[in-house]
């Protein structure tokens, strides 16, 4: 069986572009989209992941290339657990295109170079998350003291038609028909649970 390389993306929202990500495609490759998909979902647990797991255990695979580190994943224990997996079990390379690092060399084997890389880049990467997402918090906060947030609006008059059919809430409603969890639907979709627990009552309300 002739093997190839596959080529594996994701993004965080199902609107968001991937454009370009696509444009590092080559002739040849084995596709693997997950689209709305966090980084925090673990590997595994993706759709297109999952089928690119299989396909490496079956023999199918022999270089994965993706475009950066984070698209793999933004917890440092699964990146780790999913790198172990393909490249250390399976033998199979990983190349991050942007990084410019390939885990495994010619013959097979990680450098102690590129292992030291890695796992940097693996805890930057997850320190730049946490750090962006406490200036997100950070700047509510400030926002919400000088009375100049934007956010939800108490006592909203909107329309339950017009909530309904808002990208975010229709996502929310295909998952819960397909009895995807709450928790689940938090961590794919990067919502909160009481938006969920907010569109399942408004959904029963047109039931």
């Amino acid at each position: 069986m002739k093997q190839k390389i596959a080529y594996y993306m994701r993004t965080s929202h199902y609107l968001q572009e991937i454009g370009t990500q696509e444009d590092k495609i080559e002739p040849g490759w084995l596709l693997y989209k997950d689209k709305g998909i966090s980084g925090r979902v673990e590997f595994e647990n993706r759709p297109a992941a999952k089928k690119l797991l299989q396909d490496i255990r079956d023999g199918k695979i022999s270089q994965v290339k993706t475009m950066r580190l984070e698209r793999m994943g933004r917890s440092v224990k699964d990146l780790v657990n999913t790198i172990t997996t393909i490249s250390t079990t399976y033998s199979v390379p990983i190349h991050f295109i942007a990084e410019g690092i390939t885990t495994l060399d010619e013959n097979g084997k990680q450098t102690p170079t590129t292992g030291l890389l890695i796992n940097t880049l693996i805890s930057l990467s997850e320190f730049f998350y946490h750090q962006n997402r406490e200036k997100t918090l950070d700047g509510i906060k400030r926002a919400v003291a000088l009375n100049r947030y934007k956010g939800r609006v108490r006592g909203s008059t909107e329309k339950l038609e017009d909530f309904m059919i808002k990208p975010q809430v229709i996502k929310v409603k295909t998952l819960l028909k397909e009895g995807v969890g709450i928790r689940k639907i938090c961590r794919t979709l990067e919502c909160s649970a009481n938006f969920v627990y907010k569109v399942k009552a408004r959904m029963m309300e047109t039931a």
